[in-house]
């Protein structure tokens, strides 16, 4: 019995807590500060939208099927969410030239621009090529670049196509150069084939 008592006491005293606590949150939630998770997860919505709107505007179908590199404009060097959450375009040379063409698309001046040096384009033309040379069957197996080969992506933030080895080997990288892209924009580095 005095079990039971106790059970429903410590049962009550927890309820009563929880609903406390509940109507201070809703009393604080009213308020217009929002907390600082609040406010960054608001703007990254926000960037969100800004990046469907620009990718739209590149090819309205870019969700269901990959854009062709043509289809980026040749001074987007892509584009990212920043620590803050806001919406930051990567452009090819001066940021000032092409940022009202870039707010005329995203219908606000709310984003932030950063210089770089190869284009969005560029970059997926040479993963188009990689693509190419992995998927011709007359590349023997035995060949340098594929004994080594790990992976490779468009990197936005380092605006470069990274390109994974498994082993960092000058004969895999000349065979890459000679056979694929001798592009400046392609940086080589350690890794391991991804598991599936």
């Amino acid at each position: 019995m005095k079990r039971s008592i106790l059970t429903t006491l410590i049962l009550a005293a927890v309820l009563t807590t929880g609903l406390a606590c509940n109507r201070q949150k809703k009393e604080s939630g009213s308020s217009a500060q929002q907390p600082p998770d609040t406010a960054v997860a608001t703007t990254e919505q926000i960037s969100k939208n800004l990046h469907d709107k620009l990718m739209s505007s590149f090819n309205p179908n870019w969700e269901v099927e990959e854009p062709a590199s043509t289809d980026y404009p040749a001074y987007y060097g892509g584009s990212f969410i920043n620590n803050n959450g806001k919406f930051v375009v990567c452009v090819v040379g001066s940021p000032a030239q092409h940022r009202p063409e870039i707010a005329s698309i995203l219908g606000t001046d709310d984003f932030l621009t950063e210089s770089c040096t190869y284009s969005y384009r560029e970059m997926m033309q040479i993963m188009d090529r990689i693509d190419q040379f992995l998927s011709n069957s007359s590349i023997p197996a035995n060949h340098p670049f594929l004994t080594c080969f790990a992976g490779a992506s468009a990197d936005v933030l380092e605006n470069k196509v990274v390109v994974r080895l498994t082993e960092m080997n000058d004969a895999a990288i000349q065979s890459f150069k000679r056979d694929i892209s001798s592009s400046p924009a392609v940086k080589f580095e350690k890794g391991e084939v991804p598991v599936m």
